[in-house]
């Protein structure tokens, strides 16, 4: 990522931390020293949106899901991996809980909406009714983009499921890199951006999630001539 970039990734952090009912963005170091896993909790965060590396400190890569990530309100590196971090996160807020019974029968997929909730904090199991085990991210998860809890295996439970009111959304925009320079797009309509993925790229320069393009809060970027109609989603209060 050049100065540029970053120097407008600061100006909207800046405009970004400033306001206590958007999401909030700080810059923070991690970091993994003799190539081993380490992890940081996020001060006055309750659920990390994003994570963008600004500055990488070490020799070793630093990778989106492979040596760096997040999980709730806490980030984490792995493999060698020291950088300071762009953090967007929503702030601790009053969440809201409900026991909620979801059913696998016959071993099958199943998924059940769950009314009002945006951002899912977790899910646990209060009272398992099924012979077959009850493992998160295995037989049981959820789903932020629609609101979505799911069960398979044969996982059959009551789940005591929190989350953070409001709603998500997903929609497809066009942001291009013309004769690859920087730019950016806001989303008037996002509290917060926290995915962006390539829906169709045009036939110019390659798009790579956190080197030609990402996101921070509500604003989406891309440089080096990444021009493509991008999959946004994100939470609106």
């Amino acid at each position: 990522m050049n100065a540029a970039v970053v120097l407008v990734l600061f100006s909207i952090l800046a405009a970004t931390r400033a306001s206590s009912d958007q999401a909030m963005c700080d810059v923070i170091r991690v970091e993994s020293w003799n190539y081993k896993y380490a992890e940081k909790i996020v001060n006055g965060a309750s659920y990390v949106l994003n994570m963008t590396v600004v500055d990488r400190q070490s020799a070793a890569a630093c990778t989106l899901g492979e040596s760096f990530g997040y999980q709730k309100a806490t980030l984490w590196v792995d493999h060698g991996c020291r950088a300071d971090f762009t953090v967007c996160y929503l702030p601790v807020r009053p969440t809201e809980c409900q026991v909620l019974r979801v059913e696998s029968w016959n071993y099958k997929y199943a998924e059940q909406k769950v009314a009002g909730a945006a951002l899912f904090i977790n899910m646990t199991v209060e009272d398992r009714q099924s012979e077959a085990s009850c493992d998160l991210d295995k037989s049981f998860g959820f789903y932020n983009q629609n609101s979505t809890v799911w069960v398979n295996h044969g996982c059959r439970a009551d789940f005591n499921i929190c989350y953070v009111q409001g709603t998500t959304s997903t929609t497809t925009v066009n942001v291009s890199s013309w004769n690859y320079q920087y730019a950016t797009k806001i989303l008037p309509s996002a509290s917060c951006i926290y995915s962006m993925q390539v829906a169709k790229q045009q036939p110019a320069a390659p798009c790579t999630l956190g080197t030609t393009y990402g996101f921070v809060a509500n604003t989406m970027w891309v440089s080096d001539g990444c021009r493509a109609d991008f999959s946004v989603s994100y939470y609106s209060p």
